[in-house]
C-alpha cells in the first residue's frame, strides 16, 4: 500500500486521469499468452479508470482505488474489497485536494472467464455510486483499509487495518486490525468484538490473508508495512469471531489462545499476501509483496513448510506495482491475481504462466 499526501498526492491523482505511463500498459485487453516465462507476470487488463474494461467513473463512480482483495462469497460471485478510493464532488478543492477520497469500497464480480480480464457485476451501495464501508475515526485514524476476506456461516468477513499514519513508501504504523462481519453479501458491516491492538504478539497480525480448509480457516499474519515475516492463526470457521479459540503456530505445534507465541512460517519481508489452494500445482500457493518484487510459495500444508519463493513479478516490473491477491477462480495453468500500480493509482489483472515442477 503505497501512501503519499499533499501535492504528490494530487499529481499522482491526476495522472489517472492521463493515457500515460499506466494507460498504455493495459488500455487495451490483452489476450491469454502461452509463451510467457513463468518468472514474469503480465499485466491482462486495467480494471479500473479511465481506459479501463470496467466503466468504474460511470458505474460506481471510482475514478481511482487501489488493492481489489479477492475472495469468494460461497454463492457464485467474487468479492472484490479496495482501499483509499478516488471520486470528484468539487467539494475537496475546499481542502486542498483534487479529489475526494473514501476509505474503502466493494465491487462483485461473476465472470469466469480471466482471459480478457474480470469484469464487475455489482457494488455495493446506491446505483451508480460503491459507497464508503467504514468510516474512520478521523480524530484516531486517517484510513481503514480491507486486507482479508473470507465467506463463512452463511456471512461475508473481512479483516481491516486501523492506519494511524503512512511513513516511507511500504511503510506505514496502524492503531490496530479487527473483523467486520456481513449478512448481506457486502452491502453494510458492522464491526465484531475481535480487535488485535498493534502491540505485543498482536503486532503479527496486524494484516491479513484467510485460506479455509473444510471447517477451518487459516490467518496469516504480517505487521503493518512490508518488512515483517509471516505468522499463522487457525480457528474453526463457526468461531472465528471470538479470538480466544484461536490457535498459533508455534515450533511445528498448535498453541491456544498466545499469538506471543506464534513463529514466523514464512520469511522476512513479506506483506500484502494472499494464499490459496492450487489445484494444477497440487499446493498451497501464496503471493507476497517484497523488496524485490511478488514472490510466488508453495507448500503441501497451511503450516508449510514453504519454499523460499520465485521472483514471478521483478519490482517495478510494472513500475511502481503493489499487492498481489489471487483470484480464486484461477485454474489451470494460469494464476490470476490483482495488482496495484501506484502511478496511476489503478488495479490491474494480472496471470502468472504457472509450470508443474
Amino acid at each position: 500500500m503505497t501512501r503519499l499526501t499533499g501535492r504528490w498526492r494530487t499529481a499522482l491523482a491526476v495522472a489517472a486521469l492521463a493515457t500515460t505511463l499506466t494507460a498504455g500498459l493495459a488500455a487495451t485487453p490483452q489476450a491469454e499468452a502461452t509463451d510467457v516465462a513463468a518468472a514474469n507476470g503480465r499485466i491482462v487488463a486495467r480494471l479500473t479508470g479511465p481506459g479501463s474494461i470496467n466503466d468504474t467513473i460511470g458505474r460506481f463512480n471510482i475514478v481511482g482505488t487501489d488493492l481489489g482483495v479477492l475472495w469468494d462469497n460461497g454463492n457464485g460471485e467474487i468479492m472484490a474489497a479496495f482501499g483509499d478510493t478516488q471520486t470528484f464532488n468539487g467539494w475537496s478543492l475546499l481542502y486542498g485536494e483534487l479529489w475526494y477520497w473514501r476509505s474503502n469500497v466493494l465491487l462483485r464480480s461473476s465472470d469466469r472467464y480471466l482471459g480478457d480480464g474480470m469484469t464487475f457485476t455489482g457494488h455495493a451501495g446506491p446505483p451508480g455510486h460503491a459507497k464508503r464501508l467504514l468510516k474512520p475515526d478521523l480524530r484516531k485514524e486517517i484510513t481503514i483499509i480491507p486486507t482479508a476476506g473470507v465467506a463463512a456461516n452463511g456471512k461475508q468477513y473481512m479483516n481491516v487495518m486501523s492506519v494511524k499514519h503512512w511513513g516511507p513508501p511500504g511503510i506505514w504504523y496502524t492503531n490496530w486490525s479487527g473483523l467486520v462481519v456481513s449478512g448481506n453479501n457486502g452491502q453494510s458491516w458492522r464491526a465484531v468484538n475481535a480487535f488485535r491492538p498493534n502491540g505485543g504478539g498482536n503486532h503479527k497480525f496486524q494484516m491479513s490473508a484467510y485460506l479455509k480448509v473444510g471447517d477451518t480457516i487459516y490467518t496469516y499474519g504480517t505487521p503493518d508495512g512490508r518488512w515483517g515475516a509471516v505468522y499463522l492463526a487457525r480457528v474453526k470457521a463457526s468461531d472465528i469471531e471470538h479470538l480466544g479459540k484461536y490457535e498459533y503456530f508455534s515450533w511445528g505445534r498448535w498453541v491456544r489462545n498466545n499469538p506471543d507465541s506464534a513463529t514466523p512460517v514464512m520469511a522476512a519481508p513479506t506483506g500484502e499476501l494472499s494464499v490459496a489452494w492450487n489445484e494444477y500445482l497440487g499446493k498451497f500457493i501464496s503471493l507476497g509483496q517484497t523488496d524485490a518484487g511478488v514472490i510466488l510459495r508453495t507448500a503441501d500444508r497451511p503450516e508449510g513448510p514453504w519454499s523460499s519463493g520465485e521472483l514471478v513479478v521483478p519490482a517495478n516490473d510494472p513500475y511502481s506495482g503493489y499487492a498481489p491477491y489471487i483470484h480464486p477462480w484461477s485454474s489451470g495453468s494460469s494464476l490470476y491475481f490483482t495488482y496495484s500500480i501506484s502511478a496511476g493509482y489503478q488495479v490491474y489483472l494480472m496471470r502468472i504462466p504457472l509450470q508443474k515442477p
